[in-house]
């Protein structure tokens, strides 16, 4: 999990609100851009353009911007659309 990073904090309030981010929202934000880094490996791999995606999708190019920016909040839903759309899986379930 990437908790801190090695940039330099001289403000003592920034400092201490970055501090209390919760360790789940770390944990969040590390998951989500795994995904949305999966979804960009995977369209330059098929060739996919943005463009391509929103329309295998039926969604608009900027949806699909959102996801691939990071920090979008996936939902299994929209996981299931993108895999079945590039036919090809974004996550694995353990077994």
């Amino acid at each position: 999990m990437r908790r801190k990073s090695n940039i330099k904090i001289y403000s003592p309030i920034i400092q201490d609100a970055y501090d209390r981010i919760p360790a789940i929202d770390w944990a969040t934000d590390e998951i989500t851009e795994g995904i949305a880094s999966r979804i960009d490996a995977v369209m330059k791999q098929k060739g996919i353009s943005k463009k391509e995606l929103a329309a295998l999708t039926h969604r608009r190019p900027s949806d699909v911007t959102r996801w691939l920016g990071g920090g979008h909040n996936f939902t299994c839903r929209t996981i299931a659309l993108i895999e079945q759309a590039l036919d090809t899986p974004i996550i694995k379930i353990a077994e």
